[in-house]
């Protein structure tokens, strides 16, 4: 049934896999808590970061990092999770109209979602807004796509 709904209405999570680059402090998103609301949001995106390579979005919902479901836990325990391995953190996000999709049909986000549920946003592992060559194009490491 999950395969159905995804989709007629074309809604995914998303697991934004990042990387930290060496000539770039940080994965460059704020971590985003609503008072009264028990979940973790992604604010602010830092413009040609690692997080925007990535493709996540300001206001993306957090379900897991690292495959670990982090629904409902405390701020500080999901910026250690994040913090865990200081080279890649791997983010099951949704949008806020995904979610609420998902939510209307009775569909759970989750790390147990079927593959056609997820998509994969592999970002890559340099600093791909640095890196022009003198074609004037971007190389991408492989399995990342462009977001347009």
């Amino acid at each position: 049934m999950l395969a159905a709904v995804v989709a007629d209405g074309d809604h995914k999570a998303r697991l934004c896999i990042l990387s930290a680059w060496p000539d770039f402090t940080g994965y460059g998103f704020n971590l985003h808590a609503e008072r009264g609301k028990p979940a973790q949001y992604i604010g602010k995106v830092d413009a040609q970061s690692p997080a925007e390579a990535a493709g996540l979005l300001e206001g993306d919902r957090i379900v897991a990092v690292n495959r670990v479901d982090v629904t409902g836990e405390p701020h500080q325990d999901v910026v250690r999770r994040i913090r865990s391995d200081p080279g890649k953190v791997q983010l099951l996000v949704v949008d806020m109209a995904a979610d609420v999709y998902f939510r209307e049909r009775g569909v759970t986000v989750s790390t147990s979602m079927t593959k056609s549920a997820v998509e994969t946003v592999v970002g890559p592992s340099t600093n791909v807004y640095t890196c022009a060559t003198s074609s004037s194009t971007v190389p991408l490491a492989e399995g990342a796509r462009v977001l347009t």
